[in-house]
């Protein structure tokens, strides 16, 4: 295996390193995938305020959604990616008069996108502010969102409005349903109201906190339910490293992870399946103990990915001190099985992410295939670092680059490999870090900026399960900034490619082959045969190849995929045997030239013997002989006809003339 390393210029500050394995793309598998140059989306203007997600559906229709203050009130836009490219900016809620904040993203299938947001509603008695979560959609066919509709009229907290630790999440299946899962503040421990008879350490800076879930589905909300699992006592104050995390299967059934107090007082994660609008048993993803020992520090920072069939991947980060089992911070991961599985009620426990173990220990992303393939992104001391893992085996981590933010991101391909994504420097220039890998250990990583200097902030990363990544964050500060987009595409996924079995006649060598999914653009095929082209530019799925004038024999048979933007995949080679030539018939005098012997062969698919026919010009017949010697009488000149037929129908005719003594 060959590699080789040389940057690249691509934009005033955008930046391209490339570390390729040379694996040739007529060899069975990916060839090179495609990091697009980045795009500005919006700006550059002193409007934008920041990036706040990115939802990539699995047929490659998603957006990037961001702040920005129009007429000063703080509104949230939408720039759609569909068709490869993307389009201009669509203003979301339309009808909030008082400015949105802690807004979220997520996307379906036919362009679907789902946002949701916190706005104000109205000012209590005590002139605290009160405030809603608020979602609009954009369904398929529609250039804008819709009406907006309010999940939760309560959820700022009580005694000060404070709406910084809702922290939605959202996630959306294929066909539009969806799940979210929010905070809502009711009491901190300083300012307690006794009705709620809540339960706060001494001297504590916990808070009474419900965690709340809500489903979506024909366009409406159900009634948010509480998920925590003893709602009366107190916990963590809320903030982004302890937001709970959800995912949802194709049938639109959900799993949440959150953090919340054990009975020892200690945060732990724990997990719920969601049915619907239904909720799950309570399961707990983080350990109480490690080998005997107390796990006595907080576990965080939860990520969730599940995949079609309900199959998750828990990651989370356990904060580590002297005494405990845990000693240092460390990230774990934790699996629950598909829910069509007879264990997909119970997690198969919870295992350590060897050498993560850092004084500086950032959150974890994690991304899960259907094969139960998972990838795992975080940081840590200033450098990114991602691991590889199958349902029975972790992977080894490998660390990918120097990074300068708290979080590293992560998608993944079912076709082995996937993205990685995180804020960087390049010559002293904040930018975004890329890097996919492919398999054979094979990878590329590019810098991408947009036209602004400045800082990276904001970086949203989605996968759309297929081996697509979307990505969006914001360059510049604040005042003088614009909206970044970039767009990883993978190379056509492989496909099967199915020829005929055994031998057959060129007029029935009819060969097709699946689809080779490509959530891009159309995709065209090329048909080589013993690795040369021979039919290029199709687009269907089938091909015959009787008019190629191929000849007896076994021919190596691939087929190329390419979509639009010239990636390429090749099948593994397939075997096609070709009899396109009647059996020879050979002749040989014998006895003194008094004689012949006839002998039919056929070197591809044989000779049907009981379709032989001879007539040996004197009267005499034979038939269903492939071999035959005959003497004649008399002395002359004879004109012996042998009629064959090999085993896929090729047949002929033979006139012999002989002169016999």
């Amino acid at each position: 295996m060959f590699w080789t390393s040389y940057p690249t210029r691509l934009w005033s500050t955008a930046f391209v390193t490339f570390a390729l394995g040379l694996l040739g793309c007529l060899m069975p598998g990916r060839c090179v995938a495609l990091i697009q140059p980045a795009a500005v989306l919006a700006g550059p203007t002193n409007d934008i305020l920041e990036v706040s997600g990115a939802a990539l559906a699995p047929d490659g229709t998603g957006g990037v959604l961001y702040r920005a203050q129009l007429n000063g009130v703080t509104h949230l836009f939408v720039v759609r990616f569909a068709n490869g490219g993307w389009e201009p900016p669509v203003e979301v809620d339309t009808e909030d008069l008082y400015g949105a904040s802690d807004p979220v993203i997520a996307a379906g299938d036919g362009g679907r996108l789902l946002v949701a947001w916190v706005q104000p509603r109205n000012v209590s008695p005590s002139d605290i502010p009160e405030y809603e979560l608020i979602t609009s959609s954009l369904q398929p066919g529609t250039n804008g969102f819709g009406q907006a509709i309010m999940v939760d009229p309560e959820v700022g907290e009580k005694f000060t409005g404070d709406v910084s630790g809702v922290d939605p999440r959202l996630a959306m299946a294929p066909n539009g349903a969806a799940d979210i899962v929010y905070r809502v503040t009711v009491n901190d421990c300083g300012q307690l109201d006794p009705s709620t008879g809540t339960v706060c350490p001494p001297n504590s800076t916990d808070k009474l906190v419900l965690v709340r879930f809500a489903h979506f589905k024909y366009l409406t909300w159900s009634q948010p339910k509480t998920i925590n699992r003893a709602p009366q006592i107190a916990m963590r104050s809320p903030t982004v490293e302890n937001a709970p995390s959800i995912g949802i299967d194709l049938n639109g059934n959900g799993v949440v992870a959150w953090q919340e107090p054990g009975a020892d007082r200690v945060a732990r994660i724990w997990v719920r399946r969601l049915f619907g609008s239904e909720l799950g048993n309570v399961l707990q993803a983080s350990p109480e103990q490690i080998e005997g020992r107390p796990v006595s520090t907080d576990a965080d920072a939860p990520a969730i990915s599940v995949n079609a069939f309900g199959e998750a991947r828990i990651a989370y980060r356990i904060q580590g001190s002297p005494g405990s089992a845990v000693s240092s911070p460390e990230v774990f991961v934790n699996s629950l099985p598909s829910s069509i599985d007879p264990h997909g009620y119970a997690l198969t426990g919870s295992k350590v992410v060897t050498s993560a173990v850092r004084a500086t220990l950032g959150l974890p992303s994690v991304s899960i295939d259907e094969e139960g393939n998972y990838r795992l992104a975080w940081t840590q001391e200033g450098s990114a670092r991602e691991l590889s893992g199958s349902r029975t085996t972790g992977g080894a981590p490998v660390e990918i680059g120097q990074s300068t933010a708290l979080q590293a991101f992560s998608s993944i391909n079912p076709a082995g490999g996937g993205t990685s994504a995180w804020a960087a420097s390049q010559s002293g220039s904040a930018a975004v870090a890329i890097r996919e890998d492919y398999g054979k250990n094979a990878f590329q990583v590019g810098q991408r900026a947009g036209t602004v200097p400045g800082p990276v902030s904001g970086l949203a990363v989605a996968g759309d399960g297929q081996g697509d990544t979307l990505l969006g964050w914001m360059q510049g500060s604040v005042g003088n900034s614009e909206v970044v987009g970039d767009f990883v595409q993978a190379p056509p996924a492989p496909f099967e490619v199915s020829a005929p079995i055994g031998w057959v006649s060129p007029t029935k060598a009819n060969i097709s082959w699946s689809e080779a999914p490509d959530a891009m653009a159309g995709v065209t095929y090329t048909v080589y045969i013993d690795g040369k082209a021979r039919m290029r530019g199709l687009t269907g799925l089938s091909a015959h190849l009787r008019s190629l004038g191929l000849g007896d024999g076994k021919h190596r048979l691939q087929i190329l995929a390419s979509d639009a933007a010239g990636q390429q995949t090749m099948s593994v080679a397939d075997e096609l045997q070709l009899d396109a030539n009647p059996p020879i018939v050979t002749l040989r005098y014998v006895d003194h030239h008094q004689g012949v012997l006839v002998a039919v062969r056929d070197r591809a698919s044989g000779v049907k013997v009981s379709a032989t026919k001879i007539s040996f010009g004197d009267g005499t017949r034979l038939s269903g002989h492939a071999k035959a010697t005959h003497v004649f009488r008399h002395a002359g000149f004879y004109t012996i006809t042998v009629r064959v037929r090999d085993k896929v129908g090729n047949s002929a005719t033979d006139h012999l003339k002989v002169k016999v003594r």
